[in-house]
């Protein structure tokens, strides 16, 4: 993704000697890196502004890559697949601030919940991205920390009867989910090929 243009960004600097030949690769992917974000926060205003949530999906969209950062989840396989993935994540929140109404007890329990399950799974690697051991240990301190506190965040917020954040919990922890059953299904299919190899 940003393949080409980052390419055409990139030589373009070397002949003005902006970047040295030998740096090419570094500066290629901060470009492309720069490029993605880009497109990603131009999408997300683009949904805010279409369905009429922008101040909520931006909430939202900075509690989700903070907490998901470090609490993990499932990762797609390429950059084009992660966007539609977060697209398509933006939209359906979206569309969750916007059209449904839930009773407050019932947006209480999807936060205790989702809670539960953030800090007592995290952090989550995936094939896509592993963790080492020291990742491992890093992460989920983080990741309780910063949990607890959107869990607050959201309770607050809640009061005001806005569920922004509530959303960014359950996503975070349905992508958990999600990373743990694919890597569950893919060790099944190993086995499975390694017995009848066997």
């Amino acid at each position: 993704m940003f393949g080409r243009t980052s390419q055409k960004i990139i030589d373009n600097m070397i002949k003005r000697g902006v970047v040295e030949v030998a740096d090419r690769e570094t500066y290629l992917f901060g470009v492309q890196q720069g490029l993605f974000i880009a497109l990603n926060i131009a999408t997300t205003i683009a949904v805010g502004l279409i369905l009429g949530t922008l101040w909520q999906l931006a909430i939202f969209t900075v509690a989700y890559m903070i907490l998901r950062s470090y609490a993990g989840g499932y990762h797609a396989s390429t950059p084009i697949r992660c966007y539609l993935i977060s697209t398509l994540i933006m939209v359906v929140v979206s569309l969750l601030i916007r059209c449904v109404t839930l009773h407050t007890f019932v947006y209480v329990g999807l936060i205790v919940l989702s809670g539960i399950i953030i800090i007592a799974l995290s952090p989550v690697g995936d094939k896509n991205k592993p963790l080492d051991s020291l990742e491992r240990r890093v992460y989920r301190k983080r990741a309780v920390i910063i949990c607890a506190i959107e869990v607050l965040a959201a309770t607050v917020m809640l009061y005001f009867r806005h569920d922004a954040i509530v959303w960014t919990l359950v996503a975070v922890s349905m992508m958990m989910l999600i990373a743990m059953v694919k890597t569950s299904v893919e060790k099944l299919n190993t086995i499975k090929i390694g017995g009848g190899v066997g």
